[in-house]
């Protein structure tokens, strides 16, 4: 479990969100996908070619960056497929976190690694709805070359931008906000090459954001007061 983790392992991935929160999402994502606490959270290091692991390929997806969509048919939602999933567990093969003993094996500190003979070294070829593009055996750089294909789906762009909104502004959103602030600010991040700061500069500084509706509006815990 997470909570038995070296401190090192929460130190790196704290830092990690924090050099990007305002930063490139992109570069976000391919810094958690090889981060030695995701690795261990969600069975990245279990995840070897003989053994294909999906916990952390399905995340990416439903959770991090295109969401799921309603189901438009056999293991389909809309935005991927079951099958992009078991392709993309493939990709992921291979790494593994070091360092949880570094005291008493001398490993250092944490981080991830990469181990070739547990990579799955197949073409993997991902659905339509990615271009069916396919991905050749590229070792260690696997996972960057595939995370890079991700994020030339616009739905990336909207998904995030709504993950914004209901942070920051309302937690539901309805045809007129995805049309009217959804879109606009998704076509900014798009352009922005997936750097957060402008697309969130343009939701704090909207005249919606400061609208009487939206004042007060966020059910906060006892620990954000």
């Amino acid at each position: 479990p997470i909570i038995e983790m070296d401190p090192s392992y929460h130190y790196l991935y704290i830092t990690t969100l924090r050099k990007y929160a305002w930063g490139n999402f992109r570069q976000l994502t391919k810094a958690i996908t090889i981060d030695p606490a995701m690795l261990a959270y969600l069975d990245g290091n279990e995840n070897t070619n003989r053994s294909p692991n999906e916990n952390y390929a399905r995340e990416l997806l439903e959770l991090f960056t295109v969401g799921k969509g309603p189901q438009i048919g056999p293991g389909d939602y809309t935005n991927y497929t079951e099958h992009d999933i078991k392709e993309i567990a493939k990709v992921l093969t291979g790494w593994t976190d070091s360092g949880m003993n570094r005291v008493s094996n001398d490993e250092g500190e944490a981080h991830a690694l990469f181990q070739e003979k547990f990579h799955d070294q197949s073409t993997k070829k991902l659905s339509a709805h990615f271009g069916e593009e396919e991905i050749p055996d590229m070792g260690d750089q696997e996972y960057a070359y595939l995370i890079d294909i991700i994020f030339k789906q616009a739905e990336v762009a909207r998904f995030i931008s709504r993950k914004l909104y209901r942070w920051f502004v309302y937690y539901e959103i309805d045809e007129q906000v995805e049309a009217e602030i959804i879109e606009p600010m998704a076509q900014v991040l798009f352009e922005a090459d997936f750097d957060i700061k402008p697309a969130l500069m343009a939701l704090l500084r909207s005249e919606h954001f400061y609208h009487a509706q939206y004042t007060g509006a966020m059910i906060k815990n006892p620990m954000d007061f």
